[in-house]
């Protein structure tokens, strides 16, 4: 005997989609039991632990948000003064790490700051020597920070006179007690000649944000144009 014999076809569509519809109801009860449930109960138990980035100096992560800087006139830098780390210049980097630096990669350098903890890459540890993009001597450092690293978070920090930068790198250094490796003598010789030949013209600077703030006032002030209705 088979189940057609007892049923016409109508019936037996009538039977499978019940049937169906019965199999769906225990999936569904199943996916909540098993998945939704011990997630909601999870969810109940914890707290919010989510970190609020803090913004930097420099705008964090937002290249049009630097500080405003006035025209400034610098003559050329003696190479001396720069190319060893003193006292001064290391001081000088360190005040101008805590400003720019800190808030991705942590007060000591070590990749482990608010703003950088979803960043992909992470922002470099330099306390470690591995997997550093340009390399750990000056130069690199000097390169990085001239023109950031493609496919980062590390925007470029060219906006910076040549000391500070200078200052910046020697800072960076020290956050790693490893040896960053003999300098190129053709690489230092080409920073010594870009210090020395001539100084720099620190063009009038603002954030993007200000700009569009000053634009919208002037044209809030602006006399109305005359219309049709005024000119007769």
């Amino acid at each position: 005997m088979k189940l057609n014999d007892y049923l016409s076809p109508e019936e037996l569509k009538r039977l499978a989609s019940a049937l169906l519809l019965v199999l769906g109801f225990i999936a569904i009860a199943a996916f909540f039991g098993f998945t939704v449930v011990p997630g909601l109960r999870y969810q109940a138990h914890t707290t919010d632990t989510s970190v609020q980035a803090v913004q930097g100096e420099t705008g964090w992560l937002d290249p049009t948000e630097y500080p405003a800087v006035a025209r400034e006139v610098i003559p050329p830098i003696d190479p001396k003064t720069v190319m060893t780390p003193n006292p001064e210049l290391l001081a000088r980097g360190k005040a101008l790490y805590d400003q720019n630096c800190a808030t991705c990669h942590g007060a000591e350098g070590k990749g482990d700051g608010a703003a950088g903890k979803g960043l992909n890459p992470k922002p470099r540890n330099f306390a470690e020597k591995a997997g550093w993009k340009n390399g750990t001597r000056v130069e690199d450092i000097y390169k990085t920070l001239e023109e950031g690293i493609k496919g980062s978070s590390m925007v470029s920090y060219n906006y910076l006179r040549k000391k500070d930068r200078m200052a910046l790198v020697h800072a960076v250094q020290a956050m790693g007690s490893y040896d960053h490796g003999a300098s190129d003598p053709k690489a230092l010789a080409n920073l010594e000649k870009l210090f020395a030949s001539a100084g720099e013209v620190i063009p009038n600077r603002i954030p993007v944000s200000r700009a569009v703030t000053i634009l919208c006032r002037e044209y809030a002030e602006a006399r109305p144009q005359p219309t049709p209705s005024t000119l007769r």
